[in-house]
């Protein structure tokens, strides 16, 4: 399946799709889409919340919100595939399998994030997931998620 949408688009066109606003709204541009993988990329801007506090002086990007990054570009490739109403439902995470980080994240850095659904049954999804910089593995990890009602 291919999106009617012309690639690459950027947030203007992902707050169509997800609930999240910034600060919280991770993903800056999709990059590619075909039905059942995605990529995405996301700015790590030195003035983002995290960094401040995570660590002062040597600022690192947590593990967690990697995570909710790919989170993010599963919730929107389910999305952008038509699988649900997005204005109705939303994609909520389940279960965290198969996490392996190998690098650091730093201000000023791009991330590519890379999402595959793997299956779909009813209302539950299992992804895979994988952060890139500069071709290097950031971390990888599987994840599942429910459809569930926004109210």
């Amino acid at each position: 399946m291919k999106s009617p949408l012309t690639l690459p688009f950027g947030q203007e066109i992902i707050e169509q799709y997800l609930p999240h606003r910034r600060p919280m709204l991770m993903l800056d541009r999709v990059t590619k889409f075909d039905g059942e993988s995605i990529v995405t990329e996301v700015e790590t801007k030195p003035d983002a919340f995290y960094f401040a506090g995570h660590f002062p002086n040597n600022p690192i990007m947590p593990g967690v919100v990697i995570m909710e990054c790919i989170g993010q570009a599963g919730a929107l490739l389910a999305a952008l595939r038509g699988d649900f109403d997005h204005n109705e439902h939303l994609l909520a995470f389940t279960g965290f399998d198969k996490t392996r980080f190998r690098k650091f994240v730093k201000p000023n850095e791009t991330l590519c994030v890379y999402c595959e659904l793997i299956k779909k049954r009813r209302q539950l999804y299992k992804f895979s997931g994988r952060v890139e910089v500069e071709g290097g593995l950031v971390m990888r990890l599987e994840f599942s998620a429910a459809l569930t009602d926004k109210k």
